[in-house]
């Protein structure tokens, strides 16, 4: 396994880890799973968070792509780190392919797979639902923010969320909605949602939120619950969480995910 730091723009958060397993363990050509880390959109949070899941999807035979973008006191708010994400991830067909050829690794554009954490799972269901030159084949969600708008719209005023977009949601309704997962659905692209049932940053009803608007839609959706794990569990390689998170990332194709148009799936968890 190998690592190397590829910038995909001029700004000093415009850059990305890009792991490239062992050629022996690479059946070719290769998936890519582009890691966004979470941690509210804020600078103080780095992409060492996504590092551990990128080095396990390299050593399980993966490309992984680890990416930084700009945050919250770090050089720009939605508009710059939604213009980071739509880069990084063509970036992965400028950059990233050409220097996994470089190495022996042939990628596979038809296996391109996302994975975000929290803030990070906010980011890859939203950029999945942009117009992207190739369309991810599905996107795992841990803990994701994807609903931004059903807190405004019940009056309540959330700080993270008015520091991201610059304006509460009564003054900017529909900048909260065009980047809220569950308000601008369908996508066509197949989510599946994990949360933690203890998860007190982001609360279970999130997750429940989103597969139900995604199931309404007919969007391939499927929801998993983890009896007992918090926000952070995802981030524990002791977890259940962190193991489904890569079983999904490494299986052979969406169709081997149990995702199906208009089914929500939801385990009672162990």
């Amino acid at each position: 396994m190998s690592r190397t730091r590829l910038d995909y723009g001029p700004e000093p958060a415009q850059f990305g880890h890009l792991y490239l397993p062992a050629a022996d363990t690479v059946t070719a050509p290769a998936p890519v799973v582009m890691v966004i880390h979470g941690g509210s959109w804020h600078g103080r949070y780095h992409l060492n968070l996504g590092t551990p899941i990128a080095v396990e999807l390299a050593r399980r035979g993966v490309v992984a792509w680890n990416i930084e973008y700009r945050r919250l006191e770090a050089g720009g708010a939605w508009d710059e780190m939604s213009a980071d994400v739509l880069a990084a991830f063509e970036a992965i067909f400028t950059l990233v392919a050409p220097h996994a050829q470089h190495a022996g690794i042939e990628i596979d554009p038809r296996r391109v797979r996302l994975v975000g954490h929290s803030a990070g799972g906010q980011l890859a269901v939203w950029l999945a639902g942009e117009n992207t030159s190739v369309r991810p084949e599905f996107v795992v969600s841990q803990a994701g923010a994807l609903d931004l708008v059903t807190a405004g719209e019940r009056g309540r005023r959330v700080q993270q969320f008015e520091a991201l977009f610059g304006a509460s949601f009564d003054d900017m309704p529909e900048r909260y909605r065009a980047a809220s997962p569950t308000h601008r659905l369908p996508i066509a692209v197949p989510v599946a949602v994990l949360h933690g049932t203890a998860d007190e940053q982001v609360p279970v009803s999130v997750a429940r939120r989103y597969s139900d608007a995604a199931s309404a839609t007919g969007d391939p959706v499927s929801l998993e619950l983890f009896e007992g794990e918090d926000h952070v569990a995802f981030l524990d390689r002791r977890t259940r969480g962190w193991e489904r998170s890569l079983e999904l990332l490494t299986a052979r194709s969406a169709g081997d995910l149990g995702l199906a148009a208009g089914r929500c799936v939801e385990p009672a968890g162990e």
